[in-house]
């Protein structure tokens, strides 16, 4: 049946009602965050000091403090990307140059476990026009999910390929892949695997920072079931014209040499 005037306004003003939730929520975010900050870095300055005197706890004091930091960092990404007030510079960039960040961000963190690069070359650079920080954020995130996620004995595996209009960088893991029943949840702010533990180390933000900064630079973030078990996500980022890339290459000859 029709649905009259009455329950036109109705659903007009739910509509509004929860546009105005959304905008106190990322309000009350930002307000929330930008205030610990002070507490938070009082506690680390403290903590520090008591430390070099050999207070072996102020170490632990200190190291939940950056814990809290971050996530708090996070939590104003957020919130300045709900706003569109977080800066996106969209440069020529190659992308085998973020990969290479990336891994190097991320050793430490693997030292003893296999990471695997495969790059499937189509031209003499894959280059692409994306913001080289948040892309390599984005890596960052998701190398280190793969790590937490699955078995040490299994590497880690990164595939950068060009795909028709987009440079696609994937990360597969052998770990326990991502149930049907949450698929359509982990790009949700505060998202953590059901079988997470309370103490997981972070706020479950990192996918949801990770998929805003994609499509904030034209890109995309996705998931799909890996074969034979895992996970795979793959970010694409717009790839650029052959011409372009020509070019790139040539500069970066030109720099060699000189």
């Amino acid at each position: 049946g029709r649905v009259g005037p009455a329950g036109v306004e109705a659903g007009a003003e739910r509509a509004e009602a929860l546009r105005e939730a959304d905008r106190l929520k990322d309000a009350l975010l930002a307000s929330v965050s930008h205030d610990l900050r002070t507490p938070l870095t009082t506690n680390k300055a403290l903590a520090h000091d008591i430390a070099s005197d050999g207070d072996e706890r102020a170490a632990t004091i200190e190291q939940q403090a950056d814990r809290l930091n971050r996530m708090v960092a996070d939590l104003l990404d957020l919130s300045r990307l709900n706003a569109g007030e977080l800066p996106v510079r969209a440069e020529l960039n190659a992308a085998e140059d973020v990969v290479g960040a990336a891994i190097q961000q991320v050793s430490a963190a693997f030292a003893g476990r296999e990471l695997r690069t495969s790059i499937a070359w189509t031209e003499p650079v894959l280059a692409g026009r994306f913001d080289f920080v948040h892309a390599l954020r984005i890596l960052v995130n998701l190398l280190e999910n793969a790590h937490k996620y699955s078995p040490r004995s299994e590497p880690v595996e990164i595939q950068l390929a060009r795909l028709g209009t987009t440079i696609a960088i994937s990360v597969a893991d052998r770990g326990p892949g991502v149930p049907a029943a949450e698929r359509e949840r982990i790009f949700e702010p505060f998202y953590r695997p059901e079988r997470s533990t309370p103490d997981a180390g972070s706020a479950g933000l990192g996918l949801s920072i990770a998929l805003r900064l994609a499509m904030a630079q034209g890109g995309t973030l996705s998931y799909e079931d890996r074969s034979g078990g895992g996970s795979v996500f793959t970010l694409a980022l717009p790839a650029v014209a052959d011409a372009t890339i020509d070019a790139l290459a040539g500069a970066d000859e030109l720099l060699k040499s000189g």
